[in-house]
């Protein structure tokens, strides 16, 4: 396994429109988490969905946007820390007027 991902690119969400991703480390690494970046363009969102079998931690690098937290939709910015414990619905949007930048894991990881 490669210890240091330097070159990894964006590529865009297999589903949602105007997201972006860069994966770091996924289960082709390991079976203990994947690790990416996600970039959503201002106006757009991840949909509402649910991850069975994995929990998705979250950080916020920067931006603005909202949290579906289960049927609430709440506030997140720069420096916010959340999660989506595995079988919670979630979503995220972008509300703001910059590209939203967030890390992502999930653990155990998604295959």
């Amino acid at each position: 396994m490669e210890h240091i991902k330097k070159d990894a690119s964006f590529t865009k969400h297999p589903t949602q429109e105007g997201v972006f991703m860069k994966h770091f480390f996924s289960s082709a690494d390991n079976d203990r988490l994947n690790n990416l970046e996600v970039n959503i363009v201002p106006g757009y969102c991840i949909n509402p969905h649910v991850h069975e079998e994995s929990s998705e931690f979250f950080y916020v690098v920067s931006g603005q946007g909202e949290f579906l937290d289960d049927t609430e939709w709440k506030p997140i910015k720069k420096g916010d820390a959340f999660v989506a414990p595995k079988g919670m619905n979630h979503g995220i949007k972008n509300v703001g007027n910059e590209t939203l930048v967030l890390f992502s894991t999930f653990s155990p990881a998604t295959r």
